[in-house]
């Protein structure tokens, strides 16, 4: 029995298909998702989330952290990104990198603690979904 599969991003739906098997980084470690898969609610980390489609090859996408729920077969994934390594534009990337570092070295700025928080993550994001790409290529 296949798992109906969702991704769902505050843009659109980066994915909606039948798989046979699921592999993604959550909050503590890799987890696999399998049919018949025990219900599930988990945060979950930036990273490759690798799946296999009912039809054809395996495929990859880097996801952002998020959150993933396993409910009868069906598994739903509501993350801030989530592409496939050839979407990945390296130099928007790096740039974003370099203006969030340039923020956070400001000694002018006005940075909440929240906001630092923040900015951090995303370069760690950032970093991670750079990662992903040299390794796809």
């Amino acid at each position: 029995m296949p798992l109906q599969f969702t991704i769902i991003t505050p843009m659109r739906t980066a994915l909606d298909c039948e798989v046979l098997a699921l592999q993604l980084p959550a909050s503590e470690g890799e987890l696999e998702i399998l049919p018949d898969h025990v219900d599930l609610i988990s945060s979950v980390e930036n990273g490759e989330l690798r799946y296999r489609p009912v039809v054809g090859e395996a495929k990859s996408l880097f996801i952002g952290g998020g959150f993933l729920q396993v409910e009868h077969n069906k598994i739903l994934i509501v993350t801030d990104i989530a592409v496939e390594a050839g979407d990945i534009d390296k130099d928007s990337v790096e740039k974003a990198i370099e203006r969030a570092q340039i923020a956070l070295k400001n000694r002018d700025s006005v940075l909440t603690r929240e906001e630092q928080t923040y900015l951090e993550g995303k370069i760690a994001q950032q970093l991670a979904m750079l990662d992903f790409r040299k390794n796809k290529r």
